[in-house]
């Protein structure tokens, strides 16, 4: 089945490419049939109509406005300024006196411990009970 479909495809190719197939002529174009047209008929005019009755404007009352008031000012109290903070003044510290140097007593350089050997110590037994 698959030898079929390839055998198939392998002869579309060879027929497209080769180019006396694949060039035909094309047939000449068929000239296109006349279009009907309707004769113009030319319309009357028609009649004229009655006037269509238009009841006349009825202007509208005027709508109540009740006058405005305008409100009364909110009241503000008047700014006071707050007495101000007391500082007391800066008193400039004298330098301190330079203390003494702390007295360091030298130091002594310790002699290198001498290699010790190792003290034995008896393995741990636990209790019985």
């Amino acid at each position: 089945m698959a030898l079929r479909h390839l055998l198939l495809l392998l002869l579309g190719v060879v027929v497209l490419s080769t180019p006396s197939l694949a060039d035909f002529k094309k047939p000449f174009p068929k000239p296109k049939p006349p279009i009907y047209k309707p004769p113009k008929i030319e319309k009357p005019f028609p009649e004229p109509k009655p006037p269509v009755y238009k009841p006349p404007k009825v202007e509208k009352p005027p709508v109540y406005k009740p006058p405005k008031v305008e409100k009364p000012p909110v009241y503000k109290p008047p700014k006071v300024e707050k007495p101000p903070v007391y500082k007391p003044p800066k008193v400039e510290k004298p330098f301190p006196e330079p203390k003494p140097p702390v007295y360091k007593p030298p130091k002594i350089e310790k002699p290198f411990p001498e290699h010790k050997p190792p003290t034995y110590k008896p393995p741990f037994k636990p209790p019985h009970n």
